[in-house]
């Protein structure tokens, strides 16, 4: 069965009240099996059910159903059966940085294949080796291929057997070094009959070199994605050497075991008599067929929920036209239609028109079919609730960025206002007005698609006094002094990144204009231009006698043979560089320039070798930030513009220094997050830089907790998510639809414009086109990809059902014209004798089918976008990226998108549309341009007025566009006494004449006694709270502690929490209590006291091998009790040997030990696969019943500290024993309720009271419990 759940309808209800219904017709809950994508939403469900059925039963007790993520489940099929395939079951999940970090070995290890190829800069290649892997694993997976080095052999089959198909049409033909422009001639009143005949013969030779320039670049695609093969093959033997897999590794594996030995599909659908799989819209094509191969069949009802709208992830993997393919894998019935959850409890009446009429055209069949076979299922429009409020909408067009910023701060301002008013007034339990029932105000979103301009949003609503919370490293990796960071750690790792020096010249921070910049790179082009050169003459490919001047024609006609040699990193740090730019070209100041960047190119380079956070602080000194920061802190007031900065300027080092330890943090991260055994690298960790910033941070930090007035964040992070108020901004042409990457271009078909017609709104229509998996070498082939039937076709009359590397030869590919006008249509668009014929008649090219089909990807992220609001939206644009607000003329620039604009032409001739506010005074002339738009619904002229009127009162502000404070600035007189103080301080330690006090040192004291190095401004609460998101960043994505997981779910105490995530952020050492000394040696005596016992561990004692006995050990025991009695021990001593005596008197000692302190690290399926490590002090065979036959082992924690008192204290010190009965249970391959746990307490002189059992848990009662532990985004659509 197939539900199509839109937007805020109560998927997560109706999946609730199925299992409910199951259930009450008698259905066993352990044969129900639901699959999510998220621990949060498979916790949320479980919980739900959990409270319902108990309710409905009046008890709290019963077997549950299980409630998984699609990963955790694929995970422990092949946990329990993997051995079958050659998977080592205990093999360790990779993370992003592990895989980028392996990705990089390989690459190191096999540069001999990429000599005489250019594959881009080094972090770009182990981007496209990991993209490349991705794709094949996540679309190639399927039918007869189960693995990645079948999988891998078929693409390089239908690339070879293209590759020479085109190859073979462009025959003898040379291959234009640019790409040819023709241009159909026109006949003068000169031309003869032989002018004309030569300018068209010129005409259809200058188009056959077009089409013939581009179908050699097809081979280039096969060819570099060949390479690019040898690479993923070498990287997933490495993974497989260092028994690491990725999730979609394990995906592989399961399918490869339900394929190869069908019981193990029966035996799961004897066990599971219903399956509900949620957000399936998101499933990957392996995921698909892995369930399709698992519960297809007799006496298993499956049922998928989702909403193809949201299928906002094809980009990582996701299959498009999930449903349709659902239908088709499990042999529904034709022309059966998915059950409609059509009524939102979520948007407003006026939000829900617009995301209809923007979903107008994903639900009309298009005039101009394309060839695919199949299309996704139908998608009913949503309908509201009756009685839901209208809500308001916004829709302005601005001339400048700087005006856009303000209308959306005033947007964001207007929407918390009714909060914010009453907490002003004193009534810190104010309730919200406009949402009578809310005590906690409003939650207000700013929506991005890009992450550029999210840094000015957040300074600009911070400056108008809003607090913000921006999800992941965006911000951070936005700011100006952490891109120079970068991009010097870019030059340093990749002496090819000629790009990224390029960029660091260009700042203001070096101020190089577009002229030095050309005559360096000319510099360094005609070094690489003799070096090749020379390598030709030594290869005996040219003459040594050739004249200077045909070097470079000589290197160009071979340019196939040599790979460039030099780059311009290179030319900066050669030592003659001071020779090398001493031409007319530079003037004084341009060559000091250039000889600073060098020198701090130089000084990081040196660093190379040392540790990654070494190089990284050196990158921070080698561009003076530590210090410049801090300078810019003291001029960041109210008179910036004046170059002045303000007596009561507060200088803060280590607030203006936050931004540099991030990206310290940053390394830390890395460090922790890549495999055991790797060696983190300088390349390796720009490439995992470079991977943040290229896509969407996870929401795990959103933290309910930490509230704020408004949230940023990119529109796939936001998913799932809802706000009271929200505005997408960047509605550009270009930006949103996004052309980044894929080219995606967008005209207007005018014939078919669309608007108003007769009351009802009639989509435009458009042409697209945008660059396809023929152009990507990191794509995999679309015909062999095993979705293959719901994608376009290649050639677009391909025979369906045929091998299509087997029919290659039949293609019709004979020549090179009959090959573009399938990729790109060249001739289409340039006449050749065929104007008159109907475009609307041609097939669409695989240009024009990708660039619809990358359209509508981006059209269901603006449905995801306006779907969040639960009251009032705003859409904006700006045409400029002037972040001034005063307007001089007409401002040209930017385009509003097409989604803006089909918003506001569905709107605006509404008679209830509002465009002008009402609180202008007559005779006021306004301050600034006012914006094209208006709003629309119950407080839509509130909203112009706050938006719009108030921001053409208020005075404009000039804004100096050049990034620079004026020089010499009037300095005050607290800022110039430091700056004195400061350089006096300088002198003296070059004279060797420091003090041992002064006002420096005082500081230093003050900075050095805060443990935490944090704002000293910061109030306790909030400084512990600023502290514990830091601490989750840092550990974010690594290798968890049990004790981490114990802080993350909050399941310490408060005392404990605090110092826990103190040290995480800075780590101090710290001089053990003698207590705690104690507890260190007992646990080394117990260590000893156990291992004496265990069968094999001391068993060549007796051979000298420094092994120990049991009664050695008693002995020496009572020995030192004998002389505790007799000699004044001191009391800690005689503690010692009492806890000593007790674990030798217990129960324990009897016992048949397996381990003792045995550190223990593996993945937490239940977690998705999250590394979680620690040390069990001590496991016995046996339960704690020792006549329970169905225990295998019992956890033993031995404790020297105080006894719980209260039942809250209790379950704290109990969660640690959850957690390792998880791990056990993973690591031993047993089942978690062959294992009992519990602590005893050493410490304790009554032996009645010593041991405290941990509860009987199941999985999901310990998963549900800790899921807070390692958060994740809500997803309740």
């Amino acid at each position: 069965m197939l539900v199509v759940a839109g937007a805020g309808s109560g998927k997560t209800y109706t999946m609730t009240r199925r299992i409910i219904a199951l259930i009450e017709r008698g259905v066993p809950p352990e044969r129900i099996l639901g699959l999510t994508f998220t621990r949060k939403a498979a916790g949320e469900l479980l919980t739900r059910v959990c409270a319902a059925v108990a309710d409905m039963r009046d008890e709290a007790t019963f077997l549950k159903p299980s409630v998984f993520t699609y990963d955790a489940f694929f995970q422990s099929i092949v946990r329990q059966y993997g051995l079958l395939v050659g998977f080592d079951q205990n093999t360790q999940p990779l993370s992003d940085a592990g895989a980028i970090q392996i990705a990089v070995d390989v690459i190191d290890r096999h540069m001999d294949l990429l000599r005489g190829h250019d594959l881009g800069a080094f972090n770009t290649l182990a981007k496209r080796v990991l993209a490349l892997s991705g794709a094949i694993g996540s679309a190639m997976i399927g039918g007869e291929v189960t693995d990645m080095t079948e999988a891998i052999a078929r693409v390089r089959a239908w690339d070879d057997a293209f590759a020479r198909r085109v190859r073979e049409a462009i025959g003898s033909d040379p291959v234009p070094e640019q790409e040819p422009k023709p241009r159909k001639p026109k006949r003068t009143k000169r031309d003869t009959d032989a002018t004309w005949t030569a300018k068209l013969d010129d005409y259809q030779r200058a188009q056959h070199e077009a089409c013939v320039y581009h179908c050699a670049n097809l081979v280039g695609v096969a060819e570099t994605r060949n390479i690019l093969l040898d690479l993923v093959e070498a990287y997933v033997a490495e993974k497989r050497r260092r028994n690491m897999a990725e999730f979609g590794d394990f995906t592989i594996a399961a399918y490869q075991l339900v394929t190869r030995f069908p019981s193990i599909g029966e035996r799961y659908r004897r066990r599971f008599s219903h399956v509900l799989l949620d957000e399936y819209q998101d499933t990957s094509t392996t995921q698909a067929s892995l369930i399709a191969t698992l519960f297809h069949g007799r006496g298993t009802a499956v049922n998928a929920v989702g909403d193809p709208f949201q299928s906002i992830y094809a980009w990582r993997g996701a299959s498009p036209g999930a449903f349709r393919m659902f239908q088709r894998d499990f042999a529904m019935p034709s022309g059966s239609r998915p059950y409609a959850l059509s009524v939102t409890r979520r948007n407003p009446r006026i939000v829900l028109d617009a995301a209809n009429a923007l979903t107008l055209p994903l639900r009309q069949a298009p005039r101009r079919p394309g060839s695919s076979l199949m299309r996704e299922v139908d998608v009913t429009p949503l309908g509201t609730l009756a009685g839901a409020a209208e809500g308001t909408i916004g829709v302005l067009g601005y001339d400048t960025l700087g005006q856009e910023i303000d209308g959306v701060v005033r947007f964001c301002r207007m929407s918390v206002r009714p909060i914010a008013q009453a907490v002003s007034a004193g009534d810190s339990a104010a309730k919200d007005p406009w949402n009578p029932g809310d005590p906690h105000g409003r939650s207000v979103a700013v929506l991005f698609r890009s992450k550029k301009t999210m840094p000015l949003y957040q300074q600009a609503l911070e400056a108008a006094g809003l607090t913000t919370l921006v999800v992941g490293y965006s911000a951070m990796l936005e700011r100006p002094e952490i891109r120079d960071i970068l991009a010097l750690l870019h030059v340093v790792a990749d002496h090819t990144d000629a790009a990224s020096l390029m960029r660091l010249l260009a700042t203001p921070r070096f101020g190089l204009d577009a002229a030095r910049l050309t005559a360096l790179a000319s510099i360094a082009e005609n070094l690489n231009m003799e070096t090749r050169y020379r390598a030709l003459v030594a290869a005996g490919l040219a003459s040594a006698e050739a004249p200077r001047g045909q070097w470079a024609a000589i290197v160009r006609d071979h340019r196939n043979e040599v790979a460039n040699a030099v780059f311009l990193p290179d030319v900066m740090l050669r030592g003659d560089l001071d020779a090398l730019i001493d031409d007319d070209r530079f003037d004084g100041e341009s060559r000091r320039v250039i000889l600073n960047a060098a020198g701090a190119l130089r000084q990081v380079h040196d660093l190379i070798g040392r540790p990654l956070a070494d190089v990284v602080r050196e990158a921070v000194r080698a561009l003076d930030l530590d210090i410049d920061t801090v300078v810019a802190q003291a001029f960041r007031s109210d008179s910036e513009a004046t170059g002045k900065a303000t007596d009561g300027a507060r200088i803060d080092p280590t607030l203006a220094n936050v931004p540099m330890d991030a990206v310290i943090d940053l390394v830390d991260t890395y460090t922790t997050e890549i495999a055991a055994g790797s060696t983190p690298t300088l390349r390796g960790f720009m490439a995992w830089v470079d991977a943040l910033n290229s896509v969407d941070d996870d929401t795990s930090m959103l933290n309910a907790d930490r509230r704020a007035d408004v949230e940023l964040m990119t529109i796939h992070q936001s998913k799932g998510l809802e706000w009271d108020a929200v505005a997408v901004v960047g509605l550009e042409s270009g930006v949103f639809p996004s052309d980044e990457g894929d080219g995606l271009r967008i005209e207007t078909d005018e014939e078919h414009a669309g608007g108003i017609e007769d009351g009802r709104w009639h989509a435009p229509e458009y042409r697209e086109t945008a660059r396809t998996w023929l152009d990507d070498p990191t794509a995999v082939p679309v015909p062999i990809r095993a979705d293959a039937g719901i994608l376009p076709r290649f050639p677009h009359d391909a025979p369906v059902d045929e091998d299509p590397i087997a029919t290659m030869d039949d293609s019709g590919f004979d020549d090179v014209e009959t090959i573009d006008d399938e990729v790109y249509g060249t001739l289409r668009g340039i006449g050749d004798g065929i104007d008159d014929v109907d475009p609307d008649s041609w097939h669409l090219t695989q240009a024009e089918e990708y660039g619809r089909r990358l359209h509508a990807d981006e059209r269901r992220l603006m449905y995801v976008a306006l779907t969040r609001t639960k009251g009032e939206m705003l859409l904006t644009y700006a045409k400029s990226k002037d972040l001034g607000r005063g307007v001089e003329g007409e401002t040209k620039g930017a385009r509003a998108s097409n989604f803006w604009t089909e918003v506001h032409d569905a709107f605006h001739a509404r008679p209830d549309a509002v465009s002008q506010p009402a609180n202008l005074p007559d005779g006021v002339e306004p301050t600034t341009s006012a914006p094209q738009g208006f709003f629309i619904g119950e407080r839509a002229a509130a909203y112009e007025d706050a938006v719009v009127g108030e921001a053409l009162l208020e005075p404009v502000e000039e804004v100096d566009g050049g990034g620079t404070l004026p020089w010499p600035a009037s300095l005050s007189e607290t800022v110039e006494s430091r700056l004195v103080a400061a350089a006096d301080a300088v002198r003296a330690v070059r004279s060797g004449q420091t003090g041992a006090s002064g006002p420096l040192l005082a500081r230093a004291r003050m900075l050095v006694a805060d443990e935490d190095l944090m704002s000293s401004q910061a109030e306790d609460d909030r400084l512990d709270e600023e502290i514990r998101v830091r601490a989750q960043r840092i550990l974010e994505g690594s290798r968890q502690s049990v004790t981490g997981l114990q802080a993350r779910a909050g399941r310490m105490s408060e005392r404990e929490e605090r110092r826990y995530w103190r040290g995480v952020v800075r780590p101090i050492p710290t001089v053990a209590s003698p207590a705690a000394s104690a507890g260190t040696r007992f646990h080394a005596w117990a260590e000893r006291f156990v291992d004496a016992a265990i069968p094999g561990v001391f068993d060549d004692a007796a051979a000298g091998l420094g092994g120990e006995t049991r009664a050695a050990m008693l002995a020496d025991l009572e020995a030192q009790e004998r002389d505790r009695d007799r000699v004044n021990a001191d009391a800690v001593e005689r503690e010692l040997i009492a806890w000593e005596r007790r674990l030798a008197s217990s129960p324990w000692a009897a016992r048949t030990p397996v381990w003792a302190e045995r550190p223990i690290a593996g993945p937490l399926p239940q977690f998705d696969g999250i590394i979680a490590n620690g040390k069990l002090d001590a496991v016995f065979a046996g339960g704690l019943d020792p006549d329970d036959a169905a225990k295998r082992f019992t956890i033993v924690d031995w404790k020297t500290g105080r006894r719980p008192r209260t039942a809250r204290q209790v379950a704290e010190k109990l969660v640690q024993l959850d957690l390792y009965r998880l791990l056990l249970a993973a690591v031993a391959d047993v089942p978690l309720d062959s294992i009992d746990a519990a602590l005893y307490y050493v410490s304790e002189p009554d032996e009645s009271r010593r041991l405290v059992r941990a509860e009987v848990k199941t999985e999901q009662d310990i998963i549900a419990e800790l899921s807070s532990g390692v958060p994740e985004q809500s997803d309740d659509d």
